[in-house]
């Protein structure tokens, strides 16, 4: 429920305004609420006199935007994001948990339709060994050819798929974290918050699209993770520390757009 402190409120209407679910007006000089909203947060971020908050999230949570700390040049940014590889050489380091909590904090704050925040994870590290082999052995069960299109459809062909290599899925990464949710778009989302703040924090990390089509069928495999029969794993994302450095990035099809 949004809280509105009326001895710091100026009235000044910037929640008002920028209110997507209009749950808000002005009365005597006051923010009033006047209906449940879906608690995006936005007039929190954007009363400059700190007069709201909301019961139901921990306040704790706000930061103030500070230009020194917080923004980032435009050019340095797109740069950044060009340089990104997929990693599938990994040493064999473990990935501290404090750089966990941080990837798993980037894909809290992701956004999500409706300010749903629908989507959760699975933290694989400790277990890393047993999942990498159970992985694997449910995998080859799909090589015989009758089986192969039960988990890849045309046009995908059994000469993409390495099943002789026991590590073929996570390529040596030493951890995994997988969301799972009922929105594709917003796990997806969340997912590319994590990749690139991986990357700032010297991580490498891999999509890994064959276990998710895996997680999709295999019950064994969804046991294993605890998974409810509604559950659906969006990505598979294998991380660990690099072991290999790229030195530039790599070009890309032309442009396709069409403006009007």
């Amino acid at each position: 429920m949004i809280r509105i402190d009326t001895e710091k409120c100026i009235g000044c209407g910037q929640c008002v305004k920028d209110c997507l679910n209009r749950a808000l007006k002005i009365e005597e000089g006051k923010a009033v609420v006047t209906k449940p909203c879906f608690l995006c947060g936005h007039c929190i971020a954007v009363c400059p006199a700190e007069a709201v908050s909301m019961d139901d999230y921990d306040m704790a949570d706000v930061i103030p935007f500070d230009q020194e700390t917080c923004a980032i040049e435009p050019d340095r940014l797109l740069r950044f994001m060009k340089l990104r590889r997929s990693i599938r050489q990994f040493q064999k380091k473990p990935v501290e948990k404090e750089k966990l909590d941080l990837l798993l904090e980037a894909g809290r704050f992701a956004p999500t339709g409706s300010n749903a925040q629908n989507v959760s994870y699975i933290v694989i590290q400790d277990r890393m060994e047993e999942f990498r082999a159970l992985s694997m052995e449910e995998f080859r069960k799909y090589r015989a050819p009758e089986a192969f299109p039960k988990l890849f459809p045309p046009p995908m062909t059994p000469d993409r798929v390495n099943f002789d290599d026991d590590d073929f899925l996570f390529k040596g990464g030493n951890t995994v974290i997988l969301t799972v949710s009922p929105s594709a778009v917003n796990a997806s989302i969340a997912s590319s918050y994590m990749e690139l703040l991986a990357d700032a924090l010297g991580l490498g990390m891999v999509y890994v699209g064959f276990f998710v089509r895996l997680a999709a069928v295999d019950e064994p495999l969804r046991t294993w993770l605890g998974l409810a029969p509604t559950d659906q794993v969006v990505t598979a994302m294998s991380i660990g520390y690099p072991d290999v450095n790229y030195l530039r990035s790599v070009p890309r099809k032309p442009l396709q757009t069409h403006w009007n």
